[in-house]
């Protein structure tokens, strides 16, 4: 048995239809010959169902908010790791101050409750406002990056490479088994780790990486299933 865990934007949640209905199936395939399955993304659980439900994407474990929330294939959270409401107020200072929009995040939505929040998002206006803000909030003991669009900020204990440990020992998995793919900075750790493979289009920080390179998810999803 392997344990495939996959980033989702931009590795198997892709633009081009006929692509993704590959990757979609070759998932389908895995799991089918007793692999496991495992999305592990930045985005929290209700943003990334309705993309679930819409397109039909089979998944043995979903891992949300860059490592924060573990779900099983019944959707029940079997693990969670909250922002502590000290570092919250600490990131919300830096961000107004930088006059830059955000929101909490509680896993599944929006929130106001500081004591539900596992994630802080800031709306950044550009990319340097951006680089700033990620560099003061460095000193603070929060794990943050750039996305697309938002700084992405969760306690410093938290990563892929670190969900993807604890749902081993959670579920009594052997990391041995486990191969990763991704193409962002947030995949870093896990991709340093674990054996596994990179998306051809990938952040430039992982070009330093020794991982053989793919077009598509479903390539390598098919070379996985021959070893």
């Amino acid at each position: 048995m392997k344990i495939l865990a996959s980033d989702f934007d931009d590795t198997l949640f892709v633009k081009d239809e006929s692509v993704l209905e590959k990757n979609i199936l070759a998932v389908k395939d895995f799991v089918a010959n007793g692999n496991i399955f495992c999305i592990i993304t930045g985005r929290n659980y209700s943003y990334l169902k309705n993309d679930l439900n819409k397109y039909k994407i089979l998944y043995s474990y979903l891992i949300c908010c860059d490592g924060a929330k573990i779900f099983n294939n019944m959707d029940y959270c079997i693990d969670s790791y909250l922002l502590k409401e000290e570092k919250i107020n600490k990131c919300i200072n830096i961000l107004e101050k930088n006059n830059c929009k955000y929101y909490l995040d509680d896993g599944y939505n929006e929130t106001t409750n500081k004591n539900d929040c596992i994630k802080v998002v800031g709306i950044f206006n550009d990319k340097k406002q951006g680089e700033e803000i990620i560099k003061q909030l460095n000193d603070i003991g929060v794990y943050s990056y750039l996305s697309s669009e938002h700084i992405n900020i969760i306690d410093n204990s938290v990563n892929k490479l670190n969900s993807l440990k604890r749902l081993c020992n959670l579920e009594q998995l052997d990391l041995n088994n486990l191969y990763v793919i991704g193409n962002e900075i947030n995949d870093l750790e896990m991709l340093k780790y674990f054996d596994g493979g990179i998306m051809k289009k990938h952040s430039k920080e992982l070009n330093h990486l020794n991982k053989k390179e793919y077009e598509y998810l479903y390539q390598y999803i098919e070379e996985l299933s021959k070893k």
